[in-house]
C-alpha cells in the first residue's frame, strides 16, 4: 500500500449476465460528463455497506411513511373556504366591450382543446 491509498481490483465474469451488464455499462461511460469509474464505484460500495450495515437508516417501512404523512398534514387546515364569486361582466356594456369580453372568452376556451 502506497501513502494513503488502498487499491482493489476487480474483475468480471462476462458469462454471468449481471457482471456482463455491469461492465458493458462501465465501458460506455461519458467519463467527462460522470467522472472516474474509481469514484463511481467507490460511492456504490460505500452505498451499499451503509445499506448493509445500517439497514434502518436507509430503509422506510410502510408504518414510516404513513408517520410523515401524518407528521406532515398534521397542521394543514382542510376546511372548506368559501370560494370567491365568478367574474360578473357590469350589466351595461359597450359593443367594443361586448366584443373584447367575448374574444377573451374564446381564447379561454382554446386553452382547453
Amino acid at each position: 500500500m502506497k501513502g494513503s491509498e488502498y487499491r482493489l481490483n476487480i474483475r468480471f465474469d462476462l458469462n454471468d449476465p449481471g457482471q456482463k451488464r455491469i461492465a458493458d455499462e462501465l465501458r460506455g461511460l461519458d467519463r467527462k460528463e460522470i467522472g472516474s469509474i474509481n469514484s463511481i464505484a467507490v460511492r456504490a460500495i460505500g452505498e451499499h455497506l451503509d445499506r448493509l450495515l445500517r439497514p434502518r437508516e436507509h430503509d422506510f417501512t410502510l408504518d414510516d411513511i404513513r408517520a410523515l404523512f401524518r407528521e406532515e398534514l398534521r397542521d394543514m387546515d382542510f376546511a372548506p373556504r368559501e370560494q370567491a364569486s365568478a367574474f360578473t361582466p357590469p350589466a351595461e356594456m359597450t359593443e367594443k366591450e361586448k366584443e373584447a369580453n367575448d374574444r377573451n372568452v374564446l381564447e379561454t376556451l382554446d386553452m382547453f382543446s
